[in-house]
């Protein structure tokens, strides 16, 4: 994990004021100066970045290929997760996500920018399958239960900066740049069925039932398409009204990469750690 200077404290605890901020405006607008500090904070992801420069160098078919090909994708953690992790351990990366917005405002947002009629069907149709057979929030809220019901409340987790990063790339989307937000969930989308695979074995291991996995099933059968569809139907029909989107889009998927795989290290280190630390207890 990352080693603090007094610098580093300071903006960990301007980011966390800002990723607060951004959960509590969640449904209405940040005020003039609280955007102007989401900004603030996206131009030094940004800058930090070659990613997004490398996808733009590429056609818009091709940003499939560079998303699941990069180490976020099948990072390590999630072999950890799936064979490895104690069920306080898979309960804590599960809790600390609690400022990541609901899936469906940002869908929503996404939609309101559309510019074809193309990517409004799609959008809606995303929208409607996360209404099928029941509520997905729904199911989610029973797997989060039942990991609460094995393990307590007493489950230690805090913000860190990989965790507030990776938080804060959803909020700007929402807030500041919906195209940079699609970036970020046509990313997202694409990498979600290998995530919830690990996943669902990770649980089953630990003893969870097939009702209790029923937000994974799902998604395990339905991220593939809708990832399919963001490229295809919201993308690319939208790239060739406006070329210009490509830089946002493209900025939207290089943020989402780059922040999950340097949380995801964080995840997979903490794991070592403590796994290392039981051996040493024998």
């Amino acid at each position: 994990m990352q080693t603090f200077t007094r610098t580093s404290v300071d903006r960990l605890h301007q980011d966390r004021e800002l990723l607060q901020t951004c959960v509590r405006r969640m449904g209405s607008r940040l005020c003039q100066t609280e955007e102007r500090a989401l900004r603030a904070w996206s131009g030094g992801i940004h800058r930090s970045s070659t990613l997004a420069a490398q996808l733009l160098a590429q056609s818009e078919s091709e940003w499939s290929t560079a998303i699941v090909e990069h180490r976020a994708h099948r990072h390590v953690w999630y072999d950890q997760l799936a064979e490895e992790v104690s069920a306080g351990e898979f309960a804590a990366f599960l809790f600390e996500n609690w400022a990541l917005p609901p899936f469906l405002p940002l869908v929503a947002r996404a939609l309101e920018a559309q510019i074809c009629d193309e990517g409004r069907a799609a959008l809606l149709r995303n929208i409607n399958d996360e209404q099928f057979p029941v509520p997905h929030s729904q199911l989610m809220r029973h797997l989060v239960t039942a990991v609460k019901t094995k393990v307590g409340d007493d489950v230690r987790y805090e913000l860190y900066p990989s965790l507030i990063n990776r938080t804060l790339v959803f909020y700007y989307g929402y807030y500041c740049n919906p195209w940079h937000l699609i970036g970020s969930l046509y990313a997202t989308e694409l990498m979600g069925q290998y995530r919830m695979i690990k996943m669902g074995v990770g649980l089953e291991r630990l003893g969870f039932s097939p009702a209790d996995l029923e937000f994974i099933r799902l998604h395990i059968s339905c991220d593939e398409d809708h990832a399919q569809e963001w490229g295809d139907s919201v993308i690319v029909p939208s790239v060739r009204l406006n070329p210009a989107l490509r830089i946002p889009i493209a900025e939207g998927i290089a943020a989402c990469l780059e922040t999950s795989a340097r949380y995801l290290d964080d995840l997979s280190e903490r794991a070592f750690d403590n796994s290392a630390g039981k051996r040493a207890v024998y």
